[in-house]
């Protein structure tokens, strides 16, 4: 019994342990954000304005050509875990206090192996970050994207889409966009290949062509938008 009362007393604590150890080194990004750094210093990028971030599909867009007059920010690195954003979450995010996030990871940590429950709880901890330092912020976020090259994991994606619905159903700060899972499904439920670069895991234009059409609408702010 006694050996029961400390296996029940422990098991949160191992818990978060676990949590905690399952993360990827994030100093693995040290170059990616001290070239973030040096481009401040040459472009500083003004407070109260339109930030992407997350992992390689964010990296990978570009903004002028896929959102022309839109003045935005991108802080996309590839491979990166939720967690990896909430390290760095001072310099991609916070020191900009802007008024639109655009969101976009997850993947990455269920490709490795976190649940999606875990990595709900790193997407709680951003959102709580981001609305403690910017209360009036809006959050655009885009649904975890299923691929040809990571099947296996679509039902995992599915659940954690499902936990990030039920987050912006709760906070009207918080948009979903189902768009960037279910527009890229057949009516089978399978990934369409037309929308894959040739690694079947990211994006090509066809599949920018849907971003660009699913977020537009939510990037109005006439602060952030240059004369066409």
């Amino acid at each position: 019994m006694r050996l029961l009362s400390l296996v029940i007393l422990l098991w949160p604590i191992s818990l978060a342990y676990a949590q905690e150890t399952n993360d990827p080194d994030p100093h693995r990004f040290s170059a990616s954000f001290a070239a973030f750094a040096e481009q401040d210093r040459d472009r500083p990028f003004e407070k109260g304005g339109i930030v992407f971030v997350g992992s390689s599909s964010v990296r990978r867009l570009d903004i002028p050509k896929y959102f022309p007059g839109i003045v935005a920010l991108n802080r996309g690195f590839g491979g990166a875990h939720i967690s990896d954003v909430n390290h760095y979450l001072e310099q991609a995010v916070l020191q900009y206090e802007p008024n639109t996030v655009v969101f976009f990871c997850g993947g990455n940590d269920l490709w490795s192996g976190k649940s999606p429950v875990q990595v709900r709880a790193d997407f709680d901890a951003f959102t709580q970050a981001l609305f403690d330092r910017v209360p009036k912020a809006k959050l655009i976020v885009l649904a975890t994207r299923p691929s040809p090259k990571r099947i296996r994991i679509i039902e995992q994606e599915r659940q954690l889409n499902a936990l990030f619905e039920a987050a912006a159903d709760r906070d009207k700060r918080v948009t979903y966009l189902d768009g960037s899972a279910s527009r890229f499904l057949d009516e089978a439920g399978k990934p369409r290949p037309e929308l894959y670069a040739e690694d079947q895991l990211h994006m090509n234009h066809a599949g920018y062509l849907i971003w660009r059409e699913i977020i537009r609408p939510h990037l109005t702010s006439s602060a952030n938008t240059q004369a066409q």
